[in-house]
């Protein structure tokens, strides 16, 4: 808060409207506000000439994704019951609403899934609480990929010491690694390899 500027909020994978205003359904106190209620017990704001609170200037709302017309209404309608002016997040299409296709439709995605600090390895996961489906729900610790019964399988939950242990079996190379690229492909090598692995599935 003493701060100058602003730290605008991002929440993600889930219902834009409850995830926004608040889910009533909820057993949870916190997700029955929603996020932007919370932001104004947690960093306070003021009252507009309209009689609608503001967040205070320091904090934001972004729901940068998967908001069409009739989700940015029912956003709106939900700030607006709960006394809330509708500038307290800013809504987004994305590609969702543009062409309905996004990177969750072939469930591909790069996620951070370990790291190192202070010389100590930790393995991550992004596992959001409001993707009950586990959609969302990404590798943990260190991974490799190796080839058994004519099949490529990935595995997961390493550290750096069951990774070393498989030796060549991993099949996954490192490409890019302090700051460097260290290993790179060309658009004709990748054509090439699509090309190979689609006649190994799919004979043709």
């Amino acid at each position: 808060m003493a701060r100058e500027g602003k730290v605008v909020i991002r929440p993600d994978s889930g219902d834009p409207v409850k995830i926004i205003c608040g889910d009533a359904a909820s057993d949870r106190s916190t997700v029955q506000k929603g996020i932007v209620e919370r932001l104004f017990e947690l960093f306070g704001g003021t009252i507009n000439s309209k009689g609608f609170k503001e967040l205070d200037p320091h904090i934001g709302v972004v729901y940068g994704d998967s908001i069409t017309v009739d989700r940015a209404d029912k956003i709106c309608q939900g700030l607006l019951d709960k006394g809330f002016a509708s500038t307290n997040t800013i809504l987004g299409i994305g590609s969702y609403t543009y062409q309905y296709v996004t990177r969750d439709t072939f469930g591909f995605a790069l996620k951070g899934t370990a790291e190192i600090v202070n010389g100590e390895f930790k393995a991550i996961q992004k596992r959001p609480a409001t993707d009950t489906g586990n959609f969302k729900k990404s590798q943990k610790g260190m991974v490799a990929v190796v080839f058994e019964n004519d099949e490529f399988r990935l595995i997961d939950g390493l550290t750096p010491q069951t990774v070393a242990d498989l030796g060549e079996r991993n099949l996954l190379e490192a490409c890019y690694l302090n700051g460097e690229f260290i290993h790179t492909s060309s658009f004709e090598e990748i054509r090439n390899r699509l090309k190979t692995e689609t006649i190994r599935v799919y004979g043709k």
